[in-house]
């Protein structure tokens, strides 16, 4: 659910390194289609914008979704921090 195509590239592949597969949100970020979409894909992870974290990671959680990160149009957010920590983390 990111509105860059830069960022959408970049989370797929990292998905398709991880051997996981990443499916995109609905473009334009209504509750209704969001929620659709979450119900129809069941997703373990959601990456969504900054802006809208509050009520989209309300609706991933009660979809069943076990973590939701953020990525900002310049690429700031926790998705990148939590990255960061797992590398840090792994000694690499």
């Amino acid at each position: 659910m990111l509105p860059s195509p830069t960022m959408r590239a970049v989370v797929h592949a990292a998905a398709r390194h991880a051997g996981l597969h990443a499916i995109d949100g609905p473009e334009v970020l209504r509750q209704e289609e969001v929620r659709d979409a979450l119900a129809q894909a069941s997703p373990a992870v959601v990456v969504c914008p900054p802006e809208v974290f509050g009520w989209v990671s309300k609706l991933a959680f009660l979809q069943g979704c076990r973590a939701v990160y953020t990525c900002g149009e310049d690429g700031a957010g926790t998705l990148l921090d939590r990255a960061a920590h797992f590398v840090t983390a792994a000694g690499t």
